[in-house]
């Protein structure tokens, strides 16, 4: 199964298909489209979108397929086919889908991290040129224009002269 962050590059389109009904399996638990395909380990969302694009005869053949391939087939006496049908004609109708694809996607999030990297080189340029010149224009910079005065401490420990005779 392809990752759940590819889920919401289809639009709201496939929810009706997604949330269809295929019947109850043999313990009368209710099963969606969804949660037969997430059975089949197949991304319910992208095998939408490859529905999608198909035409009516190819989508009813792969959902018949996908569904006679269900470990716990549905217990009703309708025919896969019949089911695989009906649920295609809940797939939506226009040749335009909100379908992005997954290297578009991906191409998008590269890209937003690259500007997120060069925002953050800049702010850190920035932050050192401003340490660079305030620590320039510091009074306590530590270099002066004039010597300091000799301390007490230094007269002191001169050696002393010998009175001259």
């Amino acid at each position: 199964m392809t990752h759940a962050a590819l889920a919401p590059l289809i639009g709201p389109e496939f929810d009706e298909f997604l949330a269809a009904s295929i019947g109850e399996d043999r313990n009368g638990t209710s099963l969606s489209v969804l949660s037969a395909l997430a059975r089949l380990d197949v991304d319910p969302w992208q095998e939408a979108a490859n529905l999608g694009r198909m035409s009516g005869e190819a989508a009813a053949g792969r959902l018949t397929a996908l569904i006679d391939a269900l470990p716990y087939e549905p217990a009703s006496a309708v025919p896969s086919k019949t089911i695989a049908a009906d649920l295609v004609a809940l797939l939506p109708k226009t040749k335009k889908l909100n379908v992005s694809s997954p290297d578009n996607g991906l191409a998008v999030v590269g890209a937003r991290r690259a500007r997120i990297r060069i925002a953050l080189c800049s702010l850190i340029a920035l932050i050192v040129i401003v340490l660079a010149l305030s620590a320039s224009h510091s009074p306590g910079s530590g270099v002066s224009a004039e010597p300091s005065a000799p301390v007490a401490a230094d007269v002191t420990t001169a050696t002393p002269r010998k009175p001259s005779p």
